[in-house]
């Protein structure tokens, strides 16, 4: 089961290190607003992962019901990106200057 949490960290920390890639590229004439805002989610993430992985622990003596309530957190995520991400190919190289 420690094999599964470590590896479930390290995708969760790429995940993070590609949204910090991917933030200047999108926004880039609100930089500091979005890094602050994103900044801001990841600490919330950050501490309501580690409480609800805690409290799935102490109710239900494992992990998986923790991760589940996540995995419901990124499938809605994901409904949310799909519905913006035509709009967002559209309007990004504009936006960027380029072609991203």
């Amino acid at each position: 089961m420690d094999d599964e949490v470590g590896l479930i960290m390290a995708n969760l920390g790429m995940a993070n290190g590609a949204v910090f890639q991917l933030v200047p590229q999108r926004f880039a004439k609100d930089i500091g607003i979005m890094t602050g805002l994103v900044g801001c989610a990841d600490g919330l993430g950050g501490t309501a992962l580690i409480k609800t992985l805690g409290w799935s622990k102490g109710a239900f003596d494992g992990y998986a019901v923790g991760f589940l309530i996540f995995a419901g957190v990124v499938v809605i995520a994901l409904i949310g990106l799909s519905m913006v991400k035509t709009r967002w190919r559209t309007t990004w190289g504009a936006q960027a200057g380029g072609m991203i």
